[in-house]
Order: structure tokens, then C-alpha cells, then sequence
């Protein structure tokens, strides 16, 4: 019998934790996201939109090293330590400083790219290096979010996620309708700065903190088991984001055509915007699994719940997605964009085992600072993935990499619930054995 009691307490919890601010501003989010997406289709050339998309991808290729996982490591050391505002302002001074450090490296990658990147259009090759400085922008903007996570801050997290979209996507379309494709390529500096402000403004308490005199002082030991962390997940980040973009990258270097990437941008595009569902629960519940990553049972209770609860939800949201494909197509980019409805549907049934099984139970590890295990596991998927996208997209072309993507998908989602099941179960004997 359902205890309507229960339910109506879980759901109080959730609101005031901040759970259904985080769910909304994500929703908006990535709603605004994907029909920006589709206006900017709208408003470009096909050709035009491939050339955008694949200058998209030849910086994400670049910036795969972001900030060499500050943010990750900021989240974790920041929110283990919210109770300790002495010791997590320190921690935030320091990831400040290793963030400019790092956003002038992944800057001057950028900028002499052309000397080393195998850029395979001249329009690219000429526009990718003058984003150099977007990296610094979207750095710093990235710590002062990971400020409002780690101390539960879920409402003005919310605020600045709505901002930043809206700010994004309005700059993003009034830029291309007024200068085409230069517009919509140098956008992100505009948008960009605006985020920026915005975010000082949000987290200012928490960046006036900086300038006390009496601060506390990390000890050697901290700053390296703060950069052992660090660069752990930023080495496990990249390999995740790699797999996200290497489609899109090999089919510029094997087919060479933007109307090719194009069809296979709009194809995986609601795809990859429907990962905002399970980033937003992993927005959620992550500092939650941190605080508490010593109580095994309460880790694994909620582990369990979270995957049956994703399973179900997820799977209703992919289903329907799928049988009604062709409407979707029609409705939302045209009939010239048919071509990518294999590519969508294939993606879909990875993005199930992706929302449903892998994001949870990867961002659960990294909470318990169980690292190795994804890096591992991506490291091989990456390998494999690489391969077998060179070989099926000569064979049958675009479809063959959203074929190879969604299968490493599932065998990488299946082999994280299996260890965390185990890691979890082994935990919980050795607590009953040591009583």
C-alpha cells in the first residue's frame, strides 16, 4: 500500500533541499539549449551549420584538457569541508590559481593549434586558434558554479544555470542573424563575459572571503591529495568527453563533407541534450554521496533506489522518443534532415543506458573517490571505440558511428553497475566483520 505520508515527506525534503530548483533550471536549460539548436539549424545554411558544428568540435578536441579537473577536485574538497569555512575558503584560493594556470595553457593550445591539428577545412584552420581566450572565461565562470554546489546553494545554482542558457542562446542567435557564421563562432566571448559577472555577483560572500588575513593554510599533503584528485578525474573527464566528440571528429577527417557532420550533429543533437535528466540528478545527489561516502549502507540503499527509479523513468522518456521520431524530425528541423533519424534512434537507446546506468553509478565512484575504475574502464571503451569508428564509418558512413557509440555505451554502463554492486557489497562485509 502506498504511504501517501512518505511520499509527501520525501517530496518536502527534495523542495528544500533545492532538488526541484536544480530539476527546473536544468529543464529550461536544456530545453532553451535544443531549441536554440534548432533556430540556429534554422537560420544557417546546411553547409554553413556543418562548418559551425565542426569548429565546435575541433575546439572541444582542444579544450578536452579543460581545467585540469580544478572544478572536480573543488567540488569534492570544498563540499567535504562546507562545515569549515577557514579551510574551504583556502581550498577555493588555491583552485582559483591552478584554474588561470591552466586556462592560459589550454589558451595557448588553442591559439598554435595550427601547427599540430589536423584540421581538414581552411575556414577552421583559420577561426578555431582566435577562441584562445574563451577557455579563461568559461574556467573561472566554472569554479565560481562549483562555489554554489559545494555549499548547497541549490536555489542561486539554479538562478545562474537559467542565466547562463538564456544569456547563451540569446546572444548565440542575434549574433548569427546579424553576421552569419562569424557570429555564431565568436558568440561565446560576448556571452561569455556576461555569465562571468554574473557569477562574481552570485558567489561574491564567498569570494570576499579570499582577501581575510587570517586564512587557513594547506598543508603539502592537502595540495596533493587535492591534485592527485584533480588530475585523476580530469584524465577520466577527458576520456568521457572524448567519446562524446570523437564521432564527429573522424567523420571531418574520413568524409571531410559538413553536410555529413551536419546530418550527424542534428541526428545525435536530442540525444546529447537529453543527458541534461540525469546530469541534473547527478547535480543533486552528488554532494549528498560525498557527504556521505563513509556510511556504506546509506550509499548502497540509495544506490539501488536511484537505479530503479532511473530505469523506469528512463525508460518511459526513450520509448516514447523513439516511436514518434519521424513527427519529431518533422517538426523540429525539416525534411532535409531525414537522413538523421538512424542516427537518432541508435542514440537513443544508448542514451537509456547512459542516463539510466552509467552516469549514475560513474558519479557515485567518483564521490567515493573510487577514480581508477573509470579511468580504466573509459580508457579501454575509448580504444575500442576509436577503432571500430574508423572501420564502420568507411563501411556505412555517418550511421557507423552512432552504431559503435551506443554499443560501447552499453557495455561500459553494464560493467559500472556490476563493480559498483561488488565494491559496495565487499564494503559492507568488511564493516560487519571488523564489529
Amino acid at each position: 500500500m502506498i504511504n501517501k505520508d512518505e511520499i509527501k515527506r520525501k517530496i518536502d525534503k527534495l523542495n528544500k533541499t533545492g532538488f526541484f530548483s536544480i530539476f527546473m533550471a536544468t529543464v529550461f536549460s536544456k530545453v532553451v539549449t535544443l531549441l536554440g539548436g534548432v533556430v540556429l539549424v534554422r537560420v544557417l545554411s546546411k553547409e554553413d551549420y556543418g562548418l559551425y558544428a565542426y569548429i565546435h568540435n575541433c575546439y572541444s578536441m582542444l579544450f578536452l584538457l579543460n581545467d585540469f579537473g580544478m572544478a572536480s577536485a573543488s567540488l569534492q574538497f570544498m563540499t567535504e569541508n562546507f562545515k569549515n569555512e577557514k579551510k574551504q575558503t583556502a581550498i577555493l584560493k588555491y583552485s582559483l590559481k591552478l584554474s588561470l594556470i591552466s586556462a592560459i595553457a589550454v589558451g595557448i593550445l588553442i591559439l598554435f593549434s595550427p601547427l599540430f591539428y589536423p584540421y581538414t577545412m581552411e575556414e577552421a584552420k583559420k577561426n578555431t586558434p582566435m577562441l584562445f581566450l574563451v577557455p579563461l572565461i568559461t574556467i573561472i565562470s566554472g569554479i565560481m558554479s562549483i562555489i554554489l554546489r559545494a555549499n548547497f546553494e541549490n536555489k542561486k545554482y539554479s538562478k545562474l544555470q537559467i542565466f547562463n542558457t538564456a544569456a547563451t542562446y540569446i546572444v548565440l542567435i542575434s549574433f548569427s542573424l546579424i553576421w552569419g557564421i562569424q557570429g555564431a563562432i565568436f558568440s561565446p566571448y560576448i556571452y561569455g563575459i556576461i555569465i562571468l559577472i554574473y557569477s562574481a555577483y552570485l558567489t561574491y560572500k564567498y569570494l570576499i572571503r579570499i582577501r581575510k588575513k587570517e586564512a587557513y593554510i594547506l598543508e603539502k599533503s592537502e595540495k596533493k591529495s587535492f591534485l592527485k584528485y584533480a588530475f585523476a578525474t580530469q584524465l577520466n573527464n577527458t576520456i568521457g568527453g572524448l567519446m562524446l566528440i570523437i564521432d564527429t571528429f573522424l567523420i571531418g577527417i574520413i568524409i571531410a563533407e559538413p553536410e555529413a557532420i551536419a546530418t550527424y550533429n542534428v541526428g545525435s543533437k536530442l540525444p546529447h541534450a537529453l543527458t541534461f535528466l540525469s546530469t541534473c540528478i547527478a547535480i543533486y545527489i552528488v554532494p549528498h554521496f560525498i557527504k556521505h561516502n563513509k556510511d556504506t549502507k546509506w550509499i548502497k540503499r540509495n544506490f539501488h533506489s536511484l537505479l530503479k527509479y532511473s530505469i523506469i523513468g528512463f525508460g518511459i522518456i526513450c520509448l516514447l522518443l523513439i516511436l514518434f521520431s519521424k513527427l519529431i524530425f518533422m517538426i523540429l528541423f525539416g525534411e532535409q534532415y531525414y537522413d538523421g533519424i538512424p542516427i537518432y534512434i541508435i542514440l537513443m537507446i544508448g542514451l537509456f543506458f547512459t542516463s539510466a546506468l552509467k552516469t549514475p553509478c560513474s558519479n557515485i565512484l567518483n564521490s567515493l573517490k573510487k577514480i581508477k575504475i573509470n579511468i580504466i574502464t573509459n580508457i579501454i571503451c575509448l580504444i575500442a571505440n576509436f577503432i571500430s569508428n574508423i572501420y564502420f564509418i568507411k563501411i556505412i558512413g555517418v550511421n557507423g558511428a552512432a552504431i559503435t557509440t551506443t554499443v560501447t555505451n552499453i557495455v561500459i554502463s553494464i560493467v559500472y553497475v556490476i563493480y559498483l554492486n561488488i565494491y559496495l557489497n565487499k564494503m559492507e562485509g568488511k564493516k560487519v566483520d571488523s564489529k
